[in-house]
């Protein structure tokens, strides 16, 4: 009976001491201190009971290494490889600066026909005229002389006094003598004297063919 007891005593103070040592390993699995698969083994050599194996407990699973928390992921390498990499910008050339026109070559300007006065190839010009008369009779005339109801006179801006001038007006033609100034309407040549005019049959304003002699 005695010997019973100490063998009784011997199982469950193996049995404390297995325990305690599996706790304290299974701490020390789950601080990372000891891996798991080596607290295993030490567990195994030490020996549990069968009726004691049920009560300890399991490894904990084993925690990841330091260095593997380390490596980089696929996706760091990916953006790694990414900003390796770099596309060279494409600089467009400038356009080269647009020339400047070519002037264009000036118009040969042809002498300016006055509307009121034009040339022939006879040597006739065409000129727009208009007359005086009634109500200028007895009047002293620029370049001299009154005038007459049958004075042979022409008015004229600039031409001489005494430069002589011969007309044609519907077939009937004569010579006349600038001996007035005139005419003072815009876009007439002459202002026919009333002796000028009547051999010409010309009346108000129109169109005539003179020559200067």
């Amino acid at each position: 009976m005695k010997v019973e007891r100490k063998r009784g005593f011997g199982l469950n103070t193996v049995a404390t001491a297995t325990t305690g040592l599996a706790v304290a390993v299974t701490l020390l699995v789950g601080a990372g201190i000891v891996p798991a698969t080596v607290a295993s083994a030490q567990v195994t050599e030490v020996g549990i009971p069968g009726s004691l194996s049920g009560s300890v407990l399991p490894p904990a699973a084993e925690q990841p290494k330091a260095e593997d928390l380390r490596q980089p992921s696929g996706l760091g390498a990916a953006e790694a490889k990414a900003s390796g990499v770099r596309t060279p910008t494409a600089i467009k050339p400038k356009p080269a600066p647009k020339s400047a026109p070519k002037p264009a070559a000036p118009k040969r300007q042809t002498p300016a026909t006055s509307a009121a006065s034009a040339v022939d190839t006879t040597g006739w010009k065409s000129a727009k005229v208009s007359w005086y008369g009634p109500g200028f009779y007895g009047n002293t005339m620029a370049g001299g002389g009154k005038l007459t109801p049958s004075s042979m006179v022409v008015a004229h801006r600039s031409l001489p006094f005494g430069t002589k001038i011969e007309f044609s007006y519907k077939g009937r033609t004569c010579t006349a003598v600038v001996q007035d100034r005139g005419p003072h309407v815009a876009g007439r040549v002459f202002d026919l004297g009333p002796g000028t005019a009547g051999a010409l049959g010309f009346s108000g304003v129109g169109t005539v063919k003179y020559r200067i002699l």
